[in-house]
């Protein structure tokens, strides 16, 4: 079974694949405002990395949120034109899941994982994920919260890892965690396209017509004033 992971929820933009029985193939860039653009150059790379077509998928998995407003549209719309144009099933993933997933594989010893995404206006977007001797056991629903509220959740274990996308601010606010690493480098594609075929062996498919991006927030629209 092969599986397309397509993640644009930060300003990663990334497609990767799993292929049953073999390495997974992942392509990536780190820059803001470029997903439409780029992204599927980067879907393009990675079946042809692989030896791959198009039409040899199985499934789409596509992190589909909490995020960048503007990145996780730009996700599930190419996802599901690939599913409607390819014909195939089409499997969502929470973001925070797959970051989670990816960050568990590079520390070793720990037993909780807190995700912290900058949500904007003085808030973050909030998971938190138990782990044990086989990696992400479970993780709570992810929550929207103030700054100093989320802080508040962060306990002083040596065996817990933050990973934010404001390393230096957490890190200046609460003292005494050990790990705190950067949410960019655990978005990955090849970890959404891992944990969508998972989903996909049990046929938890979306329906590609209908399903939305999590946004947790309310889009709010930024005008300029007339200078008239």
């Amino acid at each position: 079974m092969i599986v397309l992971g397509i993640e644009t929820s930060t300003a990663v933009c990334a497609a990767g694949l799993f292929i049953e029985g073999k390495p997974e193939v992942e392509r990536s860039l780190v820059e803001s405002h470029v997903h439409s653009e780029k992204l599927l150059t980067l879907v393009r790379e990675v079946v042809s990395d692989a030896g791959i077509s198009l039409n040899d998928l199985h499934a789409i998995a596509v992190s589909i949120g909490p995020g960048s407003f503007t990145g996780l549209r730009i996700g599930l719309s190419t996802a599901k034109g690939l599913c409607f144009a390819l014909d195939k099933p089409l499997v969502v993933v929470p973001t925070f899941d797959g970051v989670a997933a990816a960050a568990c594989e590079t520390h070793t010893g720990i037993s909780r994982i807190v995700v912290m995404v900058d949500a904007k206006k003085d808030e973050f977007y909030v998971g938190e994920y138990a782990v044990g001797p086989s990696g992400v056991e479970g993780g709570s629903p992810v929550t929207v919260l103030p700054f100093e509220d989320a802080l508040s959740i962060v306990r002083r274990d040596h065996k817990m890892l933050v990973v934010t996308d404001r390393v230096d601010w957490v890190k200046s606010k609460v003292e005494g965690i050990l790990l705190v690493e950067d949410a960019h480098q655990f978005c990955r594609a090849s970890v959404v396209a891992r944990l969508g075929y998972r989903k996909t062996l049990s046929k938890e498919f979306a329906d590609v017509a209908s399903v939305e991006p999590v946004y947790l927030k309310d889009f709010v629209v930024r005008t300029v004033p007339s200078s008239s």
